[in-house]
This record gives structure tokens, C-alpha cells and sequence, in this order.
């Protein structure tokens, strides 16, 4: 019984060990990523949402996928837009992204009511037929809540590129942009939120809506500006990803397990020890 009592503590304690090991030493999905990409080219710089909160977007004009003509403003003036630019021609993250921000959107519903999704292009090869062919394959041509759209001119587009530090190169030799996946939430064209990545939660949208809508979002961290207060780890372009405050909360679980383990077999091993000199002990008025 004892026997079986003490391999079940070193069960528990190397399971925690092993547990704490893998936290501390498995880089975040974003560390691993960027480790596998060898080429520089392909690494891009996120723009950085402390500079572009409260920049203006520029009112540029729009070639809509339809065949009209607008601007960007006449969207905006109506409801919170949320920006994503693309290209028709991609064949990396630009249809499963956008595949994945309708799923989001669904989830959250109500876009356009009290939001607008406009998908633009950033191809000037690109035209209003190649946007609509885009919003067919996602099921979102006859949807109100989505606009897709080219921009009017080369100098609109480079504008508006500037404008939000949107960040793409043209690979020759795959034929293709390089580019990060991008939504961007305006407020009344002022500049809002921003989510870059592949990935995009109901969570994380409801909060740029929240924001883009003027309404309080308790607390949410700002790139370069502290943020959140228990982050797992800082980024400093210099020394790269170092752990922070955060990472105490998650290790703290692994190391009182261990701590819990070695007390519960110290103790174990204590009573044992104890039991025996007991027994060896002779009763009190008789010789050993």
C-alpha cells in the first residue's frame, strides 16, 4: 500500500515538472512561426495601434464590386467600418482569412446594422468583376453587411496603404504579394482597432466593435505602452521575447504541484520512519 502511495507521488511530481517544462520552454505559436521563416522578406513589421489610434483614414473613392462608384466617407458616416484589404489573385492567407472573419462575424452578428465589413483591394490589377467573383466564393455577394471594392486610383490606394502602415512586397518569383492578414475598425474614418494576424476571435472583434462604437472597454493591452499588467512575455525588438509577471501565474500551478508532491512524500516517508521506531520502541516497565 505504501509502495504504491509513494509511486503515486513521483507520478505527480514529474507530470507536474514535465508540465512546467513544456510552459516555460515551448515558444508562443507566433515565436515558432516567425522561427520557421527563413527568408526576411516574408517577416513583416505590424503596424503599431499606439501610433495609428485617432489617425484619420483618408476619404478616398471606391470602384465597388457591383459597378458604382462611392467613397469611403459615405460608408463610415453611417455606421462603424471595419477595413480588410486583400487581393483577388492571393493564394496564401487573404480567402481562408476572410472565410474565417465571416464565421466571426456571423457569431457576432448584426453587420449592417450596426457595422459595415468593407473588403478592398490592394492589387491595382484588380477590378470591381474580381471583387464580386471574391464575394460570390464566400457567399457574401447579395449580403448588406459586406461592400467589396477597389480603390479609384493608384494614389488613393497608396493613401490609404500610408494611412493605416499596411505593409506589402511582390515576391517575382511566386508571383504573389507577401502581406499580413489585416482587419481595421474606423470610427466616423478616425482609426480605431486593429487585429493582424490569421486569426481573429468573436472576442477580440466585439471589442473592436465596442470601440469603433465609442462604448468603454475596460482594459486591453496597447503595443509599446505597457498593457495588460500580467502579460506572459515583452517584446523589444533588441532582445526579443522575454518572459514577464504573467508567466508566474502560469508556472505557479506546476511548481505547487511539485511543492505539494515532495511536502505529501517527505511526509509519507516521515510517518513511516516514525511507525517503525514505534513499534521498536519496548513497552514502558519491561526490559528490550
Amino acid at each position: 500500500m505504501r509502495r504504491r502511495f509513494k509511486e503515486g507521488l513521483i507520478s505527480i511530481a514529474f507530470a507536474a515538472i514535465a508540465m512546467t517544462a513544456a510552459m516555460l520552454f515551448s515558444p508562443p505559436r507566433g515565436i515558432a512561426l516567425a522561427q520557421e521563416i527563413a527568408d526576411p522578406e516574408l517577416i513583416f513589421k505590424p503596424p503599431d495601434e499606439s501610433r495609428l489610434f485617432g489617425r484619420k483614414a483618408p476619404d478616398i473613392g471606391l470602384r465597388y464590386a457591383d459597378g458604382r462608384g462611392g467613397r469611403l466617407s459615405e460608408l463610415w458616416a453611417e455606421r462603424p467600418v471595419f477595413v480588410t484589404l486583400v487581393f483577388s489573385r492571393c493564394a496564401g492567407i487573404c480567402s481562408p482569412y476572410l472565410g474565417l472573419l465571416k464565421k466571426t462575424v456571423e457569431q457576432v452578428g448584426s453587420s449592417g446594422d450596426r457595422y459595415q465589413m468593407v473588403v478592398i483591394s490592394f492589387d491595382t490589377r484588380d477590378r470591381p468583376e474580381d471583387m464580386m467573383a471574391l464575394a460570390r466564393h464566400h457567399g457574401l455577394q447579395a449580403d448588406r453587411g459586406w461592400t467589396f471594392a477597389t480603390p479609384a486610383s493608384q494614389q488613393e490606394l497608396t493613401a490609404l496603404c500610408e494611412s493605416l502602415d499596411f505593409d506589402f512586397r511582390w515576391d517575382e518569383e511566386r508571383q504573389q504579394y507577401n502581406h499580413p492578414a489585416i482587419t481595421v475598425a474606423l470610427r466616423a474614418g478616425t482609426f480605431a482597432r486593429i487585429s493582424v494576424g490569421e486569426e481573429i476571435s468573436p472576442g477580440r472583434f466585439k471589442e473592436m466593435l465596442s470601440d469603433a462604437r465609442g462604448e468603454f472597454v475596460a482594459i486591453y493591452p496597447t503595443p509599446g505602452q505597457g498593457g495588460a499588467l500580467f502579460r506572459c512575455f515583452d517584446y523589444d525588438p533588441q532582445r526579443g521575447f522575454t518572459p514577464n509577471w504573467g508567466m508566474l501565474i502560469l508556472i505557479f500551478p506546476g511548481v505547487a504541484a511539485i511543492t505539494l508532491a515532495a511536502g505529501m512524500f517527505t511526509t509519507a516517508r516521515f510517518m513511516v520512519f516514525f511507525g517503525r521506531r514505534t513499534r521498536a520502541a519496548p513497552l514502558p516497565g519491561r526490559s528490550a
